[in-house]
């Protein structure tokens, strides 16, 4: 151990970590359909956190860390959060969210609020939030490989696993893959993209097939929501290729 003179972190980030302890205190990480949650979701967040840390970010991206799930997952909102923790630290968690700022979700499918958020990666809406993005993206990379690894040569317990996600497994190995490539476009120079790389490889390898669509049922008005969600990203990818 050595000396950090002067430290990383103060109070703030002391009740940063509290607050996340009391707002998520009754949740877990997803667990097979019909066995409880065993693992405290705050393991997740402080996962975000030292990620952030040891990827050279700061006390506001840290903070965020232990908050990016607070206005999508609980009854805090945006202006809770500005309030306690500065504007930057709020902002930082609006962009790691698919809710509005009020903690608000509204009618959209996965994919649509996917490829929203994508969308908005590779138009630079969200560089100042890249690296805890990417924390967050390792953290569950790397909890879906350690749970593939447990059930390899088990079809129906990998069957089971792949049943916890809202989207079929092909749809949830295209998303990281998006994020991934997003992140490697948009910050190349990202601490840790070394980490996201080999483990978005291993849940493709896994999925066995990469796309989208296998999420969109019959309906015309969410399969062309999709097509045009598809085009718009297509489009903000070669916008963001031609900025690097």
């Amino acid at each position: 151990m050595t000396v950090l003179d002067p430290p990383k972190y103060g109070p703030r980030y002391v009740e940063a970590l509290a607050w996340a302890a009391e707002l998520h205190r009754d949740q877990g990480r997803k667990s097979a359909p019909g066995e409880p949650a065993t693992i405290p979701y705050l393991a997740h967040l402080l996962e975000v956190s030292s990620l952030v840390w040891l990827g050279g970010g700061d006390e506001d991206q840290a903070i965020a860390g232990l908050l990016h799930d607070a206005v999508e997952d609980t009854d805090a909102e945006a202006r809770h959060v500005a309030g306690r923790f500065g504007e930057r630290v709020a902002d930082l968690v609006v962009a790691c969210s698919e809710a509005s700022p009020s903690g608000v979700r509204d009618g959209s499918t996965w994919l649509d609020r996917k490829l929203d958020y994508l969308i908005a990666l590779y138009l630079g809406e969200h560089a100042d939030a890249l690296l805890v993005t990417a924390a967050d993206k390792v953290s569950n990379a790397r909890a879906i490989v350690d749970d593939l690894l447990a059930t390899a040569g088990d079809g129906a317990a990998a069957d089971a696993f792949w049943s916890r996600f809202n989207a079929p497994r092909d749809a949830i190995a295209w998303y990281y893959v998006e994020v991934h490539d997003a992140i490697a476009t948009c910050q190349p120079g990202n601490a840790l993209l070394g980490r996201l790389t080999p483990l978005v490889a291993q849940i493709v390898k896994a999925a066995g097939a990469v796309g989208p669509l296998g999420c969109v049922d019959d309906d015309p008005a969410a399969r062309g929501r999709a097509v045009v969600g598809l085009e718009l990203l297509a489009r903000a990818k070669r916008v963001a290729g031609a900025a690097s």
